[in-house]
């Protein structure tokens, strides 16, 4: 007999079955669906509701099943096989009390969060390990100059350290996202069973606890039908590849024979099928290209999502593989992009060529006007526009401004004259002075960046024991589940 179906439904046709099964997904949850059963007997023994020979005898039976076992697509879910595999074992009399007080419902909901609460920290210690890489180039290109950009375009002078560091922020974002993900993760389902608890007078906090919970999610239909945890974290990591998308593309971009400010290590390039002399960026390429099939997911899980009543229903199992595609795509790529920082090669010289032949100081020279001769901004900003306009039809740079030229200009832009020495001009267009004169929080001085790199080392640090204190729960969770599991286990019987 079909444990599933029963008496009440006849055997489904085969495309059927294939069109229903979950277990391409349910591959991910095989371990937590058995460690979910273990914890739910311990539970029903203790509170009686099954006797402790019969708990021990399913928890034996649940202990030889091989988390990577093979799933059979025609008993629709990992679930069902689990059960069918316990009642071969022990017979029906025994395994057809392993689902006393429980649904599927409320166990794949709670196996959904068991492996997004091991993928969440995991993902964690990457992106922390990715924040330590772009600190330690930090380090080394304190005073590596290069142009800031607005719009692809030259701005103003900045540091590489001051722009990785702007990343290095972005990405400590990221990571408090998911660490507050966690949190709402971390709420456990079980005990909701369909949708109204049960009439067994179980303990929904015991399972929790021996499951690494938190606590629990207490209202049952909320329990079994809410996804917003998994779309939460979908969303959180659509971010995170966001920003390793921008990183991506800068890398691209800098690896050009027109930028030539970097050079992609070996290990993450190749080479052409026809041209000798090609170097392909692909690995940030596939960053870049990876990321849309992480939106992709977020917004199928808010389509299934946004018109189903309450409670369950089976639209539900296809946010699932949604979910664990983000999942794998963003953890992959944290460490794709973190060995792209660790060993990228930038090119400083360069860097300095670049902003010493464009006009990115314009504004360093306008503010000279405005602290030494007290003339508005604006003003001064209008006449620095007209010099750069001369200079650029002349095919000249602003190192080209001599203290004749800017009266000139001065004189024609505002009828006013204007005496200004070389050391003035000397000093508004070197790039690395324009730097290094910067004392505002967060600007792009060595000094600075130092001071706030230093800052950020504190968060890692904190963050790192964030990421042990949850990891150190989850294992003493696990403790006490196989201690509980032992000790009902010697009350087992001797087999027949």
């Amino acid at each position: 007999m079909d444990i599933l179906r029963g008496d009440r439904l006849g055997k489904p046709a085969a495309e059927v079955s294939d069109y229903t099964t979950s277990i391409a997904a349910d591959v991910n949850i095989v371990k937590p669906v058995i460690e979910i059963n273990k914890a739910h007997i311990v539970m029903l023994a203790e509170q009686r509701i099954i006797t402790d020979s019969d708990g021990a005898l399913l928890l034996n039976a649940l202990n030889k099943l091989d988390p990577n076992m093979k799933l059979d697509p025609s008993l629709e879910d990992v679930h069902m096989n689990i059960e069918a595999e316990i009642t071969k074992m022990v017979g029906e009399n025994i395994g057809g009390k392993l689902h006393t007080a429980k649904s599927r419902n409320d166990q794949v909901a709670t196996a959904i969060r068991i492996t997004l609460r091991q993928y969440l920290l995991e993902i964690t210690k990457n992106l922390i390990a990715l924040r330590r890489a772009l600190l330690k180039r930090c380090a080394e290109h304190l005073n590596t100059i290069m142009p800031g950009y607005t719009h692809l375009q030259h701005a103003q002078p900045v540091t590489l350290a001051h722009h990785l560091l702007a990343y290095y922020d972005a990405i400590e974002r990221d990571t408090k996202r998911l660490m507050n993900s966690y949190q709402c993760v971390n709420l456990c389902p079980m005990g909701a069973a369909a949708l109204a608890t049960t009439g067994y007078n179980i303990n929904r906090i015991r399972v929790a606890k021996l499951l690494g919970f938190d606590g629990i999610l207490e209202n049952s239909i909320d329990a079994v039908s809410s996804r917003d945890f998994a779309v939460e974290a979908i969303a959180a990591m659509a971010l995170s590849m966001t920003d390793f998308s921008r990183i991506a593309e800068e890398l691209i971009l800098w690896s050009s024979v027109e930028f030539a400010t970097a050079e992609i290590p070996d290990e993450y390039a190749s080479a052409s099928s026809i041209m000798p002399q090609k170097k392909n960026p692909v690995v940030p390429e596939l960053i870049r290209a990876k990321t849309t099939h992480v939106y992709g997911d977020l917004i199928a899980a808010f389509t299934i999502l946004k018109a189903l009543p309450l409670s369950y229903n089976l639209d539900l199992q296809e946010l699932t593989p949604h979910l664990w595609n983000t999942c794998q795509i963003t953890l992959n790529s944290t460490r794709m992009l973190t060995g792209l920082i660790q060993k990228t090669e930038f090119n400083a010289p360069r860097w300095l060529e670049l902003v010493s032949k464009d006009f990115s100081t314009a504004t360093e020279l306008a503010d000279i006007l405005v602290r030494k001769f007290n003339i508005p901004f604006r003003m001064a900003h209008r006449v620095i526009g007209v010099l750069v306009q001369r200079l650029s039809s002349e095919g000249k740079t602003l190192r080209d401004t001599t203290p004749k030229l800017l009266a000139e200009t001065f004189l024609r832009a505002t009828g006013k004259r204007l005496a200004v020495k070389p050391s003035d001009i000397a000093e508004a267009l070197d790039p690395i002075r324009s730097v290094k004169s910067k004392t505002v929080q967060g600007c792009p001085s060595p000094s600075e960046v130092a001071r706030m790199a230093k800052e950020r080392r504190k968060q890692i640090i904190a963050d790192e024991v964030w990421l042990r204190k949850k990891t150190h729960s989850l294992k003493k969770a696990e403790l006490k589940l196989c201690e509980a599991v032992e000790g009902l286990s010697k009350h087992a019987l001797q087999k027949p």
